[in-house]
């Protein structure tokens, strides 16, 4: 069982000893290839994954069109929220968008540590506010009225995400087609150089 975990864990206050012998009995690895499915739509969302190596999009469909939601990579923790929280099918699909390494435990498993171990409920508290906040982030980002300024914002919230990920999914981000976005995306560098050129 990778140490990064429990490293990561650590920094959101983990400190149990018998806790951290715990999680190394049960965490499991799983590796995915490049346009892997980890969870899909329609699909009960019934693990928790934390992402040691890769790159992730979490994609929702609409009159059949797909609609990306985030984009995860390593040292976060991945799940559909209204999939654990309810039980319903999950309205959300997780793909790899790269070959990547994620460690998971069921929601059965993360229900018992959460009655057993009460420090981890605190961590739970803290992991929650951060995807909270991200979900804010984006939402915010997405009421711009002009796609570079949408752009700009998500440069701003994820500038590690724009080379990795693929044009057409940034676009599916940002609400635009792959084809608008390319065209200011490419605008916006030309404006860049020539800034560099004159200073």
């Amino acid at each position: 069982m990778s140490k990064i975990v429990i490293s990561f864990l650590q920094t959101k206050g983990l400190r149990s000893k018998q806790l951290k012998e715990h999680l190394y009995k049960i965490l499991k690895k799983e590796t995915i290839i490049k346009k892997g499915t980890l969870l899909k739509i329609n699909d009960v969302c019934e693990r928790v994954w934390f992402i040691e190596k890769g790159l992730f999009r979490g994609y929702t469909i609409f009159k059949g069109v797909q609609k990306n939601e985030f984009f995860m990579t390593a040292g976060d923790v991945m799940f559909a929220p209204m999939s654990v929280y309810t039980g319903d099918p999950s309205e959300l699909g997780i793909e790899a968008l790269e070959d990547s390494i994620v460690y998971y435990i069921s929601i059965r498993q993360l229900d018992h540590i959460y009655a057993k171990y009460a420090e981890f409920n605190a961590i739970g508290r803290k992991l929650t506010e951060k995807y909270y906040m991200m979900s804010m982030q984006n939402a915010a980002l997405l009421r711009h009225y002009n796609i570079k300024p949408r752009y700009l914002a998500f440069l701003k919230l994820y500038p590690h995400f724009d080379k990795p990920v693929p044009a057409l999914h940034i676009a599916s981000f940002l609400g635009c087609s792959e084809e608008a976005f390319n065209r200011m995306r490419k605008r916006y560098k030309k404006q860049l150089e020539s800034r560099g050129k004159k200073s």
